[in-house]
């Protein structure tokens, strides 16, 4: 398996997402860059990027099922909707440092998008840490939850049928609110340490959550209850379950997980020894299948292909690798 390396970023990628489809998918980095590139070729399509000046460090992207449109949350505060084309449609001045965003999930009726931004400061105006529902046309504030929330959230989406929000803390706990009331319908204590990521499978009633106590856990969405723990041997920045578990004739029971020591210690020690690889973990058996040698420093983000044949990781040290599995991973007997 040899990974097709892409230096299309000068800066860490915060985010890697798939198209529904999942013949493109789109990056975004610190350096303010949205790109689009092609899963097959990897070549890149385009960028995106606002009108007037060069985007701050952009946090967040996403694109709706039919590819009509795309988000994008940067930290000076702007939440930016272009079409496909890159041209931008529609600007929201949101205030605090955007840090998720979200399109609802029902295809065809995808106009509200769900945003978490942290505490700022300005020219004598505060923003408080906030997570928000917004209309997409005509732009207009649909829920804000700012007096409940206990301390800023690091990511937020939403959960099953739309119904209801999920965010992730730093201090370790996972919070599920109601979509349209905003109240908190129940809190878990996931991690002893900061939650880095969370993705669900293709229905949304499983959910994986990695976090910097070296642990990800899997969870049941419907009852809120841990079903699985992996313990690894690095702090990890995001996990992901593969969309082939649900498959009929060679279903994958894998999720992938990545991270690595801080960014801050990786000068202090030996190359080999920052564990910037990516894990493939059995999600039944919560045993290691294997590694894949990865970036130079901490790997920030990952995505399954939608196909489940392979993956893409973006790293702190700007590169992203796409990489797609050989036939053993279909027909050798380790990899069932």
């Amino acid at each position: 398996m040899r990974p097709n390396l892409l230096h299309i970023h000068e800066r860490p990628l915060t985010l890697v997402k798939f198209n529904h489809d999942g013949d493109f998918f789109l990056t975004c980095a610190k350096d303010g860059d949205t790109c689009l590139i092609r899963t097959d070729t990897c070549e890149r399509v385009g960028t995106f990027s606002p009108m007037g000046d060069k985007a701050s460090a952009i946090y967040a992207v996403d694109i709706t099922i039919d590819c009509s449109f795309i988000v994008t949350a940067s930290a000076e505060g702007k939440l930016v909707y272009y079409n496909l084309q890159g041209e931008q449609v529609a600007q929201v001045n949101h205030g605090g440092i955007l840090k998720y965003v979200e399109f609802n999930q029902r295809p065809g009726a995808q106009n509200k998008v769900v945003t978490c931004n942290d505490r700022f400061k300005s020219a004598g105006e505060a923003t408080p840490n906030r997570i928000m529902v917004w209309q997409f046309e005509p732009t207009k504030r649909l829920l804000t939850i700012d007096e409940d929330l206990p301390m800023k959230a690091t990511k937020v989406k939403w959960g099953p049928f739309d119904e209801t929000l999920v965010s992730i803390f730093e201090e370790g706990t996972v919070i599920i609110w109601d979509a349209s009331s905003g109240k908190q319908i129940h809190l878990m204590q996931a991690h002893q340490a900061p939650v880095t990521s969370m993705n669900f499978s293709e229905d949304r009633m499983l959910m994986i959550t990695s976090s910097k106590d070296q642990t990800a856990r899997l969870w049941a969405m419907d009852t809120y209850e841990q079903v699985k723990c992996y313990k690894s041997d690095r702090p990890l920045n995001d996990a992901a379950i593969s969309p082939l578990y649900t498959g009929d004739a060679d279903a994958k029971f894998h999720v992938l997980m990545g991270g690595g020591q801080d960014a801050k210690d990786v000068t202090t020690t030996a190359g080999s020894s920052g564990k910037f690889e990516a894990l493939l973990w059995h999600m039944i058996y919560e045993e290691e299948i294997g590694t894949v040698k990865g970036h130079f420093g901490p790997m920030n983000t990952l995505a399954w292909f939608r196909d489940g044949k392979g993956f893409v990781t973006g790293g702190e040290d700007g590169y992203v690798r796409v990489h797609e599995f050989d036939n053993d991973y279909f027909t050798k007997k380790v990899f069932d």
